[in-house]
C-alpha cells in the first residue's frame, strides 16, 4: 500500500463533517452516464496495484447533502501539497497513477483528494475520477457526487466548481457501481442519479 500524505489536513476538519453548505436544489446539475467505455490505461495499471479499489461497489445510500467547506479545504490543501511534475520526468512512462504522491500530474491530485474524502467518510460511489479535456489536452478531475449535485476538484484551480458552471468537456467517468469500470459521460441533468441500488 502506498504511503500517504495525511499530515497536511487539520484535524479540525472533520468536525466540518457536521456542517453543510446550502446550495440552491434549482441550480443542481449531475453528469449523464451512459454505455460503458474504455479505461484508461494508467487506471488498469492502478487497479493490478489496488484490485480492491476497483471492484462491486454494493452499499449505497442516499445522496449526501453538499459539504462544500470540506470540499474546498481538501482541495486547496492537496493543491498545495503535491508539485506539480509529469510521469514522463517522474518514472520515465506517460502514465503512473499514485496515491499518496508528494509530486504528480493530475491524476495523482484527484486519487489523493479521493483518499483524503473517503478517510473523512465519503463513499466511494460518490467519489468519482474523470476524463475531461480543456480544449488544450486531457485532464483528470474528481466529481464528488451530492443531493446538490455534481461538484469538481481539480488542480487547475481552488475553487470547487458545480459541473453546471464548469468549462471542462467531460468524456468519461469511473463507474459509481463498479470501481474498475468507466461509463461515458453523455451531457448534463437536473435529474439525481439513482442512488438505491444494492
Amino acid at each position: 500500500m502506498t504511503k500517504s500524505n495525511s499530515g497536511f489536513l487539520p484535524t479540525a476538519l472533520a468536525t466540518l463533517m457536521l456542517s453543510t453548505s446550502p446550495v440552491s436544489a434549482s441550480s443542481a446539475s449531475w453528469l449523464r452516464l451512459g454505455a460503458e467505455t474504455s479505461r484508461p490505461y494508467g487506471h488498469v495499471e492502478y487497479c493490478t496495484r489496488h484490485a480492491a479499489d476497483c471492484g462491486v461497489r454494493k452499499h449505497r445510500r442516499s445522496l449526501p447533502p453538499a459539504r462544500l467547506a470540506i470540499l474546498s479545504k481538501v482541495n486547496i490543501a492537496v493543491n498545495r501539497a503535491i508539485k506539480p511534475v509529469s510521469d514522463e520526468s517522474q518514472y520515465g512512462q506517460l502514465e503512473v497513477w499514485t496515491v499518496g504522491a508528494t509530486a504528480g500530474d493530475c491524476e495523482d491530485y484527484a486519487l489523493e483528494k479521493r483518499l483524503q474524502l473517503l478517510r473523512l467518510g465519503y463513499e466511494p460511489q460518490n467519489l468519482l475520477l474523470a476524463m475531461t479535456h480543456t480544449g488544450i489536452e486531457y485532464h483528470t478531475v474528481l466529481v464528488v457526487r451530492s443531493r446538490a449535485g455534481d461538484f469538481i476538484l481539480d488542480n487547475l484551480t481552488d475553487a470547487v466548481v458545480p459541473v453546471s458552471a464548469s468549462s471542462l468537456e467531460f468524456i468519461k467517468v469511473q463507474s459509481p457501481d463498479y470501481g474498475g469500470n468507466w461509463l461515458k459521460v453523455t451531457g448534463r441533468t437536473l435529474t439525481a442519479p439513482q442512488t438505491a441500488r444494492l
